[in-house]
């Protein structure tokens, strides 16, 4: 069974950000969320929990959010979330996982 191998989240944001206005933030990852309950067809062993835990959002320097992911989060999810953009700052996303591992993407707001 081919597992997906974990990259480097991406960012997507929009291209022109008024001061003040709320803009949705979607990160992307490829990850295999495997909740650790499936066996594996051909072996019959069970397939080890590999799961992202939480999402930590800062701007500009700052912790601004931080989410609990769950085990249902599907295969390679698109996380949505909102901000107010304030100030060009730069935007950072960490992604942790239930194997000890972090995940981390940071892009640049330019708000006018």
């Amino acid at each position: 069974m081919a597992m997906v191998e974990t990259q480097k989240p991406k960012m997507r944001i929009p291209s022109d950000i008024k001061k003040g206005s709320i803009v949705e933030i979607k990160v992307k990852i490829d990850h295999p969320m495997e909740s650790g309950l499936r066996k594996d067809r051909e072996t019959k062993k069970t397939i080890p929990k590999h799961t992202l835990e939480k999402m930590y959002v800062y701007y500009g320097g700052e912790q601004i959010n931080d989410f609990d992911l769950s085990p249902g989060l599907s295969e390679n999810p698109l996380i949505g979330f909102k901000i107010k953009a304030v100030k060009s700052a730069q935007l950072k996303v960490v992604l942790t996982c239930s194997e000890g591992n972090k995940f981390e993407e940071t892009v640049d707001i330019k708000v006018s």
